[in-house]
């Protein structure tokens, strides 16, 4: 899968990085062709006001019940945190430039998304809103860590930076870390699950003839 996955996706003019078991992306219309009808989150349900930035306890998950979020504003399965159980922010555009809603880390924590459901691809759109950055990813699952990345997020990008990734094992928890001087990076527009369209489609049939 993950050698047909990264030649379809050079087919399709995105880049792609394929490790043991792993292919990260940095193209999303190639890694949505690839792996399309994934779960979609982009937290416009908060309670936020325009134009804010409110700092809250974790996770932000279906179940949060607080400021930021009610119950069922986020879609089951997924969940933001951070390392070390400090606060939690969402940003709303205009604030800082951003065109979406975002969550973060408000301490420069290592932020976490995990699951409670089957996830083999995930993507997420990563915005710096303060200035430039680079983030380190680590990708676990069951068996520990699958595979490492980064996402860079050049200056002028309010809309925000594509970084993606699919694992043959499935993926239970994603860490993103600040590297030294870098400051906070909110995430929007995330995907998620376990696509099994991909053999069913005209990509699939392309697979299966090489």
């Amino acid at each position: 899968m993950k050698f047909f996955a990264c030649l379809l996706s050079v087919l399709l003019l995105g880049a792609c990085v394929a490790t043991a078991g792993v292919t990260f992306y940095t193209d999303q219309t190639s890694f949505e062709t690839l792996y399309p009808g994934l779960t979609k989150e982009d937290y416009s349900n908060t309670n936020v006001s325009a134009n804010n930035l409110i700092g809250v306890g974790g996770p932000f998950n279906s179940l949060t019940d607080n400021m930021c979020f009610s119950p069922g504003d986020i879609v089951g399965g997924i969940s933001f945190d951070n390392d070390a159980g400090r606060e939690n922010a969402v940003i709303t555009p205009p604030m800082f430039g951003v065109l979406n809603v975002a969550v973060g880390s408000r301490n420069l924590d290592v932020a976490l998304y995990s699951f409670s459901v089957s996830v083999n691809a995930f993507g997420i759109s990563a915005v710096m809103p303060f200035e430039a950055g680079i983030y380190d990813i680590e990708v676990f699952g069951a068996s520990g860590s699958l595979g490492t990345s980064d996402v860079m997020v050049p200056p002028n990008t309010p809309a925000g930076v594509f970084w993606g990734v699919y694992s043959d094992e499935d993926i239970t928890k994603i860490a993103f870390e600040a590297r030294p001087g870098d400051f906070g990076m909110f995430f929007t527009k995330a995907q998620f699950g376990a696509p099994t369209a991909l053999d069913n489609s005209t990509w699939g049939s392309i697979k299966n003839m090489l």
